[in-house]
């Protein structure tokens, strides 16, 4: 209030203003009339040092004012940080430099008040036996020199502050090392749950493909070779080497054993036996092989196939699945695939720490077309061409059977032609013949007459 009230005083004062001007000027050129008035000093320096003097005056006064106004607008900016320091920092040493630096302040605002209040000619008799540079500067350096000590120890305690919590994390690392692998367990242990959930959905997911179980299928193709094993063979001797070099390759590969007509059983025989070898000496195996009767449209049966094998794979794998499961491979992604390149591509996926794969499939099991079953084979026989050649993190060997000369030539024809082996049947006697089927009206005759009999 009292700085207001001084300046309100001061304003609109031309004079002041204007001789304030004039002494700034007059001495700035000082030195150059201290030479002049050496020209006839005995008149002109007393003169010249009365002016200087009162020129003096009047500039200590306009500095004081400055000055003055300078150090309140610091203040007010110090006093704000002052507070917020203390809050944080709430140490007796801080506390003790920040009542020093108060008591600067006060000290400083006080001498500060008592000028503003004086009148104008104890202010100019202040000018000359105080001016601001013997007085309220050392006062105000003080108030600097405190505002640096708080700093400087707000410094000195965030340091402080910063090894403690060092020290802390150091305590946390070394509590969390102890415990880690109690930790690690139980993070893992719910991992393993969450997995094997997610996999037991995938199993649930591509169980229902209204294609005949694979286990159910096998044993029933199994049955159906049993019954006519006496009656049928083919010369195993003439395909075993062709076998045993797609057996024993370390990489995938791809086989056709194609029959013909007079060999259309022998070849669907082969196909079960093979899947039955194959799981006799513990090897992975995967197989799609004909049925009973199918509830799935024609258009769908490749895709439900590859459904099927994925199915399998989870089965025979579900150990690495289950560890495999993330963002990109989980449940919900595999009921959502539709696609035959989708269905391709989790094939795949399943297969993951597999070092060596079987897939054994009898192209019967697609079903049978009279106008296009070589093209509707062959789709399906370019799907497996595109798994085989896309899995190089596994050996996937595929043995295909079929006795459709149609499809076997469609293949030969190939540039990407894979290994055709014909099946021949077996020269020489047979153990027993082929009974002919008798009519329905035949065999109720006999039935009649063992009754009667």
């Amino acid at each position: 209030m009292a700085q207001a009230k001084y300046e309100s005083t001061r304003t609109g004062s031309k004079v002041r203003d204007r001789l304030a001007a004039v002494s700034s000027r007059v001495l700035y050129y000082g030195h150059v009339l201290d030479v002049i008035s050496q020209h006839h000093p005995e008149f002109v320096s007393l003169a010249w040092g009365t002016l200087k003097f009162l020129f003096v005056l009047v500039l200590n006064h306009e500095e004081t004012t400055s000055e003055l106004a300078k150090a309140v607008a610091n203040i007010g900016d110090v006093l704000p940080r002052a507070k917020l320091q203390l809050e944080i920092f709430s140490a007796d040493s801080m506390r003790g430099a920040v009542e020093i630096l108060y008591t600067d302040i006060l000290t400083f605002l006080s001498v500060t008040l008592e000028w503003y209040q004086q009148g104008s000619l104890m202010r100019a008799w202040r000018a000359f036996t105080q001016p601001y540079k013997l007085r309220l500067k050392v006062l105000r350096d003080k108030i600097d020199e405190s505002v640096r000590r708080v700093d400087n120890m707000a410094h000195t305690l965030s340091h402080h502050t910063i090894n403690k919590m060092y020290d802390l994390i150091l305590k946390l690392n070394t509590n969390f090392n102890e415990n880690h692998l109690v930790y690690l367990s139980r993070f893992s242990g719910l991992d393993r749950g969450q997995n094997q959930i997610q996999t037991d959905l995938i199993l649930k997911a591509t169980k229902d493909t209204g294609l005949q179980d694979p286990v159910e299928t096998l044993r029933f193709c199994r049955s159906i070779r049993h019954k006519r094993m006496h009656r049928y063979d083919i010369d195993k001797a003439g395909i075993l080497p062709a076998l045993d070099s797609w057996s024993n390759t370390l990489r995938s590969s791809l086989i056709v054993l194609g029959g013909s007509g007079s060999t259309r059983f022998q070849t669907k025989d082969l196909a079960t036996e093979m899947v039955d070898l194959l799981r006799d000496v513990k090897k992975n195996v995967l197989w799609v092989l004909k049925g009973r009767n199918r509830d799935v449209p024609e258009d769908s049966i490749h895709t439900v196939i590859l459904k099927q094998l994925v199915h399998q794979s989870v089965q025979l794998n579900h150990h690495q699945v289950a560890h495999h499961i993330s963002a990109n491979f989980n449940a919900p992604r595999i009921s959502a695939a539709s696609s035959k390149n989708d269905w391709l591509g989790i094939l795949s996926e399943t297969l993951i720490g597999l070092s060596e794969v079987y897939l054994i499939i009898d192209m019967e099991a697609l079903g049978y077309r009279t106008n296009d079953e070589a093209a509707f084979w062959l789709e399906f026989f370019g799907l497996i061409q595109q798994f085989v050649q896309n899995a190089p993190e596994v050996a996937i060997k595929v043995a295909i059977f079929t006795f459709r000369q149609g499809f076997i030539q469609s293949v030969e024809s190939n540039p990407n032609r894979p290994l055709v082996v014909p099946l021949p049947r077996k020269t020489g006697p047979v153990t027993s013949k082929v009974q002919k089927r008798q009519s329905w009206n035949k065999k109720k005759r006999n039935i009649l007459r063992l009754r009667h009999a």
